[in-house]
């Protein structure tokens, strides 16, 4: 809509027309939403060989795939291949209650003798943000979730004593689900340090460690819930982030992580990450960095030497025959890279300091996808009973793979929005022509500002004695200038 109208055409209705145009100008705006998404192209190797000194037959490798998931996550696999020493197939492909699987046929392999299997699949996902309203959250648990109530040795020991007591210290005054999870989410972040680990660990370790990545966050999570009586599980995948990226993309190898999904009566599945973001985890929702690879009830993660062993991308298992008294095994090796198509970023800052009520928030938007975006608009999002927000939505016509752009708003605090935290969001329209993932996305940055105190301003009393002191103090000089001149 153009905000310059002929008003010699437009009489009466045009001085009306410009100031509604004014208006929408310097209002808070919502700008051309899209989706809030991003495209990757997840690439996996797996190098299978025979490493004993006989023949394998009739190999086998079963491998899991990323899969179409809605509801507590929002993931479509636009496009996938499947190559066997680069050599296109169609493997046998079923589907469990929770992930996808792939059985390949390698045939028979010679000692020494190796074959590649790659796994290329391209992957929009969305961020997901369920909006669960408490007071609707049932109480009775579809028979069918049950099983995701009981303990699990060596990962989720949900029997414990130790769990057990936590739990009914957490929850044993709460009857609804979602605040018993809630509960226990804070818990989490409030008590566990984050700290990688060179080993996965279970829940109890986690427990008595009170540190962990996410492995660990997210096992005592689902432990705690079980032990409170809600169905838990563990979602195993990837987080996808830039500083891992190279110009040939992110190893994956760097990017594993996990988190947990919980059921609310009424809702279904929820998710909960109590590490992304770091101190401030994510409960409800996963931002469109969160790629999922599969989840598990804890069935079969706990291999016979009391390791934890993930079922999900990257995961092979592998078969063969022999001839009787012909033993041989099988070896190999696992690789791969994620390469962001469609992905923008927003590191949002604000000013260290408030002049004259106005508060500056810098937003660095940044293309981390290999496929440049183009109509790109920047907007500021905040509680508008606190701020106002002087500055309208920005454009930008063109941002080129691995540039970035910068660019500011000014916010006008309240008199009530001095001394309290608020929390403001930039939000970034923008459209991709990338063939695997066109349309219109959207990207948000968030910022938690803790505003100081309002300046003490000088009060009328003040002014007033300052006035008569200015005025005596001309009366006194006046005086003196007359005296001197008299002399």
């Amino acid at each position: 809509m153009s905000c310059g109208p002929n008003v010699n055409r437009m009489r009466p209705y045009g001085h009306i027309l410009i100031a509604l145009c004014i208006l929408l100008a310097f209002s808070p705006q919502t700008h051309a939403q899209g989706e809030e998404a991003a495209v990757y192209t997840v690439t996996i190797n797996y190098v299978v060989q025979n490493v004993g000194q006989h023949v394998a037959l009739d190999s086998r490798a079963t491998i899991v795939l990323f899969d179409n998931l809605s509801g507590w996550a929002d993931q479509e696999v636009i496009d996938e291949e499947i190559t066997v020493d680069g050599n296109p197939m169609s493997p046998q492909i079923s589907s469990t209650e929770d992930n996808r699987w792939a059985v390949i046929s390698l045939g028979d392999l010679d000692p020494g003798e190796s074959v590649t299997i790659s796994v290329v699949q391209v992957l929009k996902v969305n961020s997901v943000e369920l909006s669960v309203d408490p007071e609707m959250v049932g109480s009775t648990f579809p028979s069918e979730v049950i099983a995701y109530t009981t303990p699990v040795e060596g990962l989720y020991e949900s029997d414990s004593s130790e769990i057990q007591n936590l739990a009914q210290e957490l929850t044993g005054t709460l009857t609804n689900p979602y605040y018993k999870a809630r509960r226990i989410f804070e818990w989490l972040l409030e008590n566990m340090e984050y700290e990688p680990q060179t080993t996965e660990h279970s829940a109890l370790w986690g427990y008595h460690a009170r540190k962990g990545d996410c492995t660990e966050f997210s096992n005592l999570f689902v432990a705690l819930a079980r032990a409170a009586g809600i169905p838990a599980k563990s979602v195993s995948g990837y987080g996808y982030l830039a500083l891992y990226t190279t110009e040939a993309g992110a190893d994956i190898q760097t990017l594993g992580h996990a988190w947990a999904i919980f059921y609310l009566p009424n809702y279904g599945w929820v998710p909960a990450d109590a590490v992304w973001p770091q101190h401030v985890g994510s409960f409800g929702e996963v931002d469109y960095a969160h790629i999922a690879g599969a989840t598990t009830g804890g069935d079969d993660v706990v291999n016979e030497h009391g390791q934890i062993v993930w079922h999900s991308p990257r995961y092979i298992e592998k078969r063969w025959n022999y001839y009787v008294g012909e033993p041989t095994e099988l070896g190999g090796q696992v690789s791969g890279s994620i390469i962001p198509q469609v992905l923008v970023s927003i590191d949002l800052q604000t000013s260290p300091v408030i002049e004259n009520d106005t508060l500056t928030l810098t937003a660095t938007i940044k293309n981390l996808g290999q496929n440049s975006v183009s109509n790109l608009t920047a907007g500021l999002e905040t509680d508008t009973s606190y701020f106002e927000i002087m500055t309208p939505p920005r454009q930008k016509s063109f941002l080129a793979s691995g540039d970035e752009w910068q660019t500011s708003f000014e916010v006008r605090l309240k008199e009530n929005a001095y001394s309290s935290r608020h929390v403001f969001t930039s939000s970034v329209s923008y459209e991709s022509s990338y063939s695997g993932g066109s349309g219109t996305f959207l990207a948000k940055g968030k910022v938690s500002v803790q505003t100081p105190a309002k300046p003490a301003e000088p009060s009328g009393i003040y002014d007033f004695t300052s006035l008569i002191l200015f005025v005596v103090l001309v009366f006194a000089l006046a005086a003196v200038g007359v005296a001197l001149a008299r002399r």
